[in-house]
């Protein structure tokens, strides 16, 4: 006869996702309430990708991920490969993850050179 524990680790059966967790895309539970703003320079770019990102280096040499919107968005926004070089400056305006020691932002409106993009404009405070 199988012996069945009732305490342990072997008694915690949880799922590893909530059954909603694979039908959020837009993951703003993630990131603080509050707005910052980065002056950074661009160092990457992945706007084309699947996950749009921006890889900046701030001016105290801190590394950050900026979140753009999706890829339709950014298009819509007039936001392309072409327009974010490396060593170009970039300010992001947007919403810091929650998640503590995370250097990552969830970008609402991009300011490139002279040119800002508005992301995110439902999202806005």
């Amino acid at each position: 006869m199988p012996h069945f524990p009732l305490f342990g680790p072997a008694v915690v059966r949880k799922p590893a996702l909530a059954p909603d967790d694979a039908l959020v895309q837009d993951r703003w539970t993630d990131f603080d309430d509050e707005m910052i703003r980065l002056d950074a320079i661009v160092i990457d770019n992945n706007i084309g990708g699947s996950d749009p990102t921006l890889q900046v280096r701030a001016c105290d040499g801190v590394n950050w991920t900026i979140e753009l919107a999706t890829r339709s968005r950014n298009l819509k926004a007039g936001l392309t490969e072409s327009q974010a070089l490396p060593g170009d400056p970039v300010s992001v305006v947007g919403r810091r993850t929650a998640h503590f020691g995370e250097n990552r932002i969830k970008a609402t409106h991009v300011t490139i050179g002279e040119k800002t993009f508005d992301l995110s404009p439902d999202r806005a405070a």
